[in-house]
């Protein structure tokens, strides 16, 4: 019985698609995944009738047959489960077109205060690791079976460190297409114009996946004398107003260019080999001020040049060890070039260089078994080496830098299970603790270690708590310690020791003084699913984190001035002339934050079409046909979705009433059905996409999810029993204000009979800056809505046999703030300094975006010749 049900799993043995061992019971066959057995890809509340089979719009399950114990095919290492599981309609609910729009639309939910900030969740594919994010940026949604969200603590697993959350993406295990996009869009208060185009061609099969992609977008220059700007300084003699505001951009002009191929293919039975080629050209104008002499606008050019080539291997050897070899080498060259208000020396050049190269091995498997399950472990080892060489000519003096760094890293993680649900010890429900260690030999900074424990813990179902602790020291980047200086005249900066906006020369680039820091974090987090059957999920995690030596950009206050003095140069009247703002390490900072959020999603029913229309779909496009009930028997592919199937698919040899679905999927073994074709060889009679008798019409989704990120303590001390700066109680951490106590994201999402939309919300709290001379800052709470429209013709059967030639595209229609919010900073007096003027906080307001996209999808001719293919495959395959 268990054999006969593992044959009914379609697995790919690409490597990609395997499976780790399992960590839990025993297996045993059912034919109903449960919450305690795995994460289903399907909503909790569609529910699939005795004998039937339902497969969505690509001709995929929705509720195949399982085995109890088993992870899903691509599933992560290790016993942490999703925070949430998005399952292929979840994904297309969104009206994201490809994986880098799908983590904007998912922000809510992948964010973390777990980081030093700003950086990107952890990405996996298919539960391996790659070798970095351009691997899979431009593949299609449709072409994603399910996405997983996970907790930090599951990156140790893959060799990374804990301060990220995970995004698994499992991709279909057929797909082919060839994806046209083009977009433009504009600020509705005029003056600004941007538009894309990408064309990608995609293709999964058996042997492994071939993407290529062309991407090309640009916008046009915004300046000052298109905005409400007001002017503080006097205006040169002979310039006018006018004049002066265009000469200030406020968005620059920028152009960008990139063609990139990813290659995956199985080098044998165990293993499977990935490689990634990129080129990329980005160039932009601004303009940064009036030269007083020729009455001209002073511009600042800039271009960069990229080169990028990675790979990985993945393996698994005969003891269900699992190791992996990730390689990248990127080289980079960007060019600046200043006008100067001087006739000696008008240009003000910098050039820098990066060449990196990296290469990290892992391997995952079982060191023994206790009584709770298979003690686990994680092995890094890896190098990295860096070259950074910058050179600057200003006035007529050349000066370079070359900085160069190689480092060596070795990590292990060790996971021991204490009490496992379903081993001979689970009195304590699922209990994991977790330790490791990470030692990181810089050479220019020495030895470098960290440090960490943990504790996952599930006491019942679908609740899970994990804690962690971790002590890491880092060394500044490469660039923060040797980018070129950049010198920028007439920068408008708000001084907070005189409360007045002031036109200063503003100095940024590297520091090659900085030291490494040392972080300590602690996080409690939770994750529960109240209801088995209803797909809602609370999460909260706390944490609190303590630099020593943070490393920090300056900004103009009493008590930074006051630590570093050499920074500031003020003339006579205590005007502010020049300020240097490159990196520096402060003594030490606190920052504790609570994030805390909900995900709901309910299926919706969808409209099924009238007879007549499923008819000519099938006359069409050689598929269609009614859903049936359980047909045929296991593997009898003669049979499968006929007689005993009411009203269902026909028989396998009829080709074109078998043929697979006009969506770019290609069936597997034992997958049929499509638009509401019957099932098809060896397999059973599938509901299909018009959901007809069984078939599932819980196509459509509504979806909400709600993030607040509440900030208790965030501190600095700038020097040893120096200040203390406290950015939620008055001290700006920037030019920006100070850190608000709350920070909300909301995302609303419905999407129904080939109709969507899409209202994302992002809301923070007010903050008040205090001012020596007693002119506090008030920055006001503010908010902003972004709406996304967009309609699937492809998805609406009337629509798509009248006109054939919109399967496979989408209308977009997005607005980025709709009501064209604003910050609002003013003083005690109710007055806006200057610097703060809503158009040059943000300039571009409202936006709107019109995009088009066509997904060419292989002919039914094709898909019959290619379902024929597979179909003698699997006859042979099965033969005796």
């Amino acid at each position: 019985m268990l054999a006969s049900a593992a044959m009914l799993i379609p697995v790919s043995p690409a490597l990609a698609q395997q499976q780790p061992a399992p960590t839990t019971a025993p297996a045993t066959t059912t034919a109903v995944p449960t919450a305690t057995q795995q994460p289903t890809t399907t909503s909790p509340t569609a529910s699939t009738a005795p004998g039937t089979e339902v497969t969505d719009e690509f001709g995929d399950d929705e509720g195949a047959i399982v085995i109890t114990g088993s992870k899903p095919r691509g599933s992560v290492v290790g016993d942490i489960p999703p925070e949430n599981t998005l399952d292929a309609r979840d994904v297309r609910a969104t009206g994201a077109t490809n994986i880098n729009e799908l983590l904007d639309a998912i922000a809510p939910q992948i964010g973390s205060v777990q980081g030093r900030g700003g950086e990107r969740p952890i990405l996996l594919l298919n539960g391996q690791r790659i070798s970095s994010f351009r691997e899979l940026r431009d593949i299609p949604t449709e072409a994603i079976e399910r996405v997983e969200i996970l907790p930090e603590e599951v990156a140790l697993k893959y060799g990374y460190r804990a301060d990220q959350k995970v995004v698994n993406i499992v991709l279909r295990q057929r797909f082919r297409s060839t994806n046209a996009l083009l977009g433009v869009g504009g600020a509705t208060d005029g003056g600004y114009v941007n538009g894309n185009a990408d064309l990608t061609r995609l293709l999964i099969q058996r042997n492994g996946r071939t993407t290529i992609n062309l991407h090309a977008e640009g916008n046009t220059m915004l300046t000052e004398a298109e905005r409400n700007v007001i002017l503080t300084a006097t205006a040169p003699t002979g310039a006018t107003t006018e004049q002066e505001l265009a000469a200030r951009s406020l968005v620059g002009t920028r152009r960008d260019v990139r063609g990139s191929a990813t290659f995956n293919r199985n080098l044998s039975t165990n293993v499977s080999g990935t490689v990634n080629a990129e080129l990329e050209h980005i160039d932009g104008r601004s303009l940064i001020g009036l030269n007083p002499s020729l009455l001209e606008p002073l511009a600042r050019n800039n271009s960069s040049d990229t080169a990028h080539i990675g790979g990985v291997l993945n393996g698994q050897t005969k003891s269900q060890w699992h190791w992996t070899v990730t390689g990248n080498g990127d080289l980079s060259g960007s060019s600046t070039r200043s006008d100067q208000d001087n006739r000696f020396f008008p240009h003000e050049r910098t050039h820098e260089t990066t060449a990196s190269a990296d290469l990290t091995g892992t391997a995952n498997g079982t060191l023994f078994k206790v009584p709770a399950g298979n003690v686990t472990t994680t092995v890094t080892l890896g190098g990295t080496t860096e070259h950074l060489t910058s050179s600057r000519t200003q006035q007529g003096t050349s000066s370079s830098n070359s900085l160069s760094r190689t480092t060596e890293q070795a990590a292990i993680n060790l996971d021991l299970p204490i009490s496992r649900r379903g081993r001979e010890f689970s009195a304590l429900g699922n209990l994991t603790l977790n330790g490791n260690a990470e030692v990181d030999h810089f050479s220019d900074f020495g030895t470098l270690t960290k440090f960490g424990a943990g504790l996952n813990f599930s006491p019942v179902e679908r609740l899970n708590f994990i804690t962690s602790w971790t002590r890491e020291e880092g060394a500044p980047t490469i660039n923060q310690l040797g980018d070129p200086v950049l010198t920028t005249p007439n920068s408008r900066i708000f001084d907070f020791v005189t409360g007045q906006t002031v036109l200063v020369t503003a100095i940024t680039g590297g520091n090659p003084n900085l030291n490494s820091d040392r972080r300590t974090v602690l996080k409690l987090s939770g994750n529960w699913q109240p209801f088995e059957n209803t797909d809602l999920r609370f999460r909260a995690d706390y944490v609190h984190q303590k630099i020593e030596r943070p490393i920090s950009n300056l900004s103009v206050t009493a008590a930074l001035e006051q630590a570093f003095p050499e920074r500031f140069v003020r003339d006579p009247s205590g005007q502010l002339v020049s300020v240097d703002l490159r990196p520096v390490n402060f003594d030490e900072s606190r920052r504790d934050q609570l994030r805390i959020g909900f995900d709901f999603t309910k299926p919706l029913k969808s409209r099924r079409p009238s007879q007549a229309v499923i008819d000519q779909m099938r006359a069409q496009f050689g598929f269609g046909g009614r859903g049936g009930q359980r047909g045929g028997t296991e593997g009898g592919g003669a049979q499968g979705g006929t007689q005993s199937g009411a009203q269902g698919g026909t028989t396998a040899g009829s080709t074109a009433q078998n043929a697979p679905p006009a969506n770019g999927v290609q069936p597997e073994g034992g997958r049929g059905g499509g638009f509401g074709g019957g099932r098809g060889f060896g397999g059973r009679g599938g509901g299909g996409f018009f959901g007809g008798a069984g078939g599932n019409q819980n196509r459509g989704r509504i979806n909400f999810s709600l993030t607040d990120t509440i900030t208790f303590v965030d501190k600095v001390r700038v020097a040893p029993g120096g200040p203390v700066l406290d950015f939620v109680h008055g001290d700006p951490t920037g030019s920006g204000g100070g850190t608000p106590r709350h920070n909300v994201q909301a995302q609303l999402g419905w999407f129904n009979n080939g109709l969507g939309a899409r209202i994302g919300a992002n809301w923070r709290s007010g903050t008040t800056v205090n001012s020596l001379t007693g002119e506090n800052l008030h920055f006001s709470s503010y908010g902003t809505f972004d709406l996304r429209l967009f309609a699937n013709p492809g998805d609406i059967p009337e629509v798509v046999v009248k006109h054939p030639w919109l399967r496979g595209t989408q209308v977009r229609f997005e607005v980025t703030n709709i009501f064209n919010a604003r910050p609002k900073v003013h003083d005690a007096a109710g007055n806006v300094p200057l610097n703060y003027q809503p158009d040059l906080i943000d300039p571009l307001g409202r936006t709107i975006m019109i995009s088009f996209r066509k997904l060419f999808l292989p002919s039914p001719a094709t898909f019959r010749r290619l379902f024929q293919q597979e179909r003698a495959r699997q006859q042979q395959s099965t033969a005796p």
